[in-house]
């Protein structure tokens, strides 16, 4: 039982049956623990009560394993749900696939900033069903290309700008500070032994130097509200590949291509056909100009039926997912 109580933290505060045994352990535990009052029924999933988040301290204390702080408690029923269906497609994105020589490294909920941060109706506009790019045009956006103009492999020669140089831009220009929350992130370094020795940038803040990159969302159904995700999300890759880690970010220390993957997670099969079949309408301008951009799709349905997990990121990304839209050949 102390194993499961260790599964709850901060990140991943709510478990079912079904997620307790993607993560290896037994379902069973559930029940003992409610029997013991370490955690309670809160409308689909099993959350920690004040006993739960003690014992799951002394668990960690016992084992020698260290875990993170718990702060409070989840008495929220749509929040509870919330919670374990992110819970949900975090365990079967992470068993989707191994890896032989490499590691993986998933984060949920990651915080990313942005600057400059847009309104929401200044990155794409709609001209019938097909949709268009605005924010590569605006005065903010190309102030900052022309700031920071490098970002191919020769600027690997070149200092980074870094953190210093886009708070002095950004207060010439005025440009807003924003964030953006990413449901799942999940950072694959494919040859880990070849990456020990290097030394990281100074810039890397975020680890993504050598790594290749799942940055995964839950859909359900809120078309209005995606155009602003991904223009944010562009806004900070531009970030990263011109003021932070510029030369590193699609090319890993070996000269090997880094893939950055958005990926939109729906619950069904048939959600996910909607899905492709509308952004294929809007078309490529939403993974413009940031390319390298994939925007990828998959389901719960889809994995949940997955009779193995692919061996590698590469095999789950070419046999196992939708490539909704994809800087190199269109799929059909």
């Amino acid at each position: 039982m102390q194993n499961v109580l260790l599964l709850f933290t901060s990140q991943l505060p709510c478990w079912d049956e079904e997620t307790i045994t993607l993560a290896g352990e037994n379902p069973d535990s559930l029940k003992e623990l409610e029997a013991s009052g370490d955690v309670i029924r809160l409308g689909k999933s099993y959350v920690l009560t004040e006993k739960g988040i003690n014992s799951r301290e002394a668990a960690s204390r016992e084992n020698f394993v260290p875990v993170d702080r718990i702060s409070r408690l989840i008495t929220d029923i749509n929040e509870a749900n919330e919670a374990l269906e992110l819970n949900r497609m975090t365990q079967y994105l992470d068993r989707a696939f191994m890896t032989d020589w490499g590691i993986k490294e998933f984060a949920v909920n990651e915080v990313f900033p942005i600057v400059p941060d847009l309104n929401d109706n200044e990155y794409f506009a709609f001209d019938g069903e097909r949709i268009k790019a605005l924010w590569p045009n605006l005065k903010i956006i190309e102030s900052f290309m022309k700031t920071f103009p490098n970002c191919d492999y020769n600027a690997r020669k070149l200092p980074a700008p870094g953190q210093r140089k886009l708070d002095e831009w950004a207060e010439i220009n005025n440009a807003r500070r924003g964030t953006l929350k990413i449901n799942f992130v999940l950072r694959h370094r494919h040859d880990f032994n070849h990456y020990r020795q290097f030394k990281r940038p100074e810039g890397d803040l975020f680890k993504f130097v050598n790594s290749s990159m799942i940055f995964a969302q839950k859909f359900n159904g809120d078309y209005e509200s995606l155009p602003a995700f991904i223009g944010k999300l562009h806004i900070f890759l531009m970030g990263q590949r011109r003021v932070f880690i510029p030369g590193w970010f699609d090319m890993d220390c070996e000269d090997q291509e880094t893939w950055k993957l958005l990926t939109l997670v729906t619950d069904t099969d048939s959600e996910l056909e909607t899905l492709t079949k509308t952004l294929r309408k809007w078309d490529s301008d939403l993974i413009e100009p940031a390319r390298p951009l994939f925007l990828i799709g998959t389901s719960i349905e889809h994995i949940r039926n997955q009779k193995a997990p692919q061996r590698m990121f590469y095999d789950w990304f070419q046999e196992e997912t939708v490539k909704i839209l994809r800087p190199d050949v269109q799929d059909v």
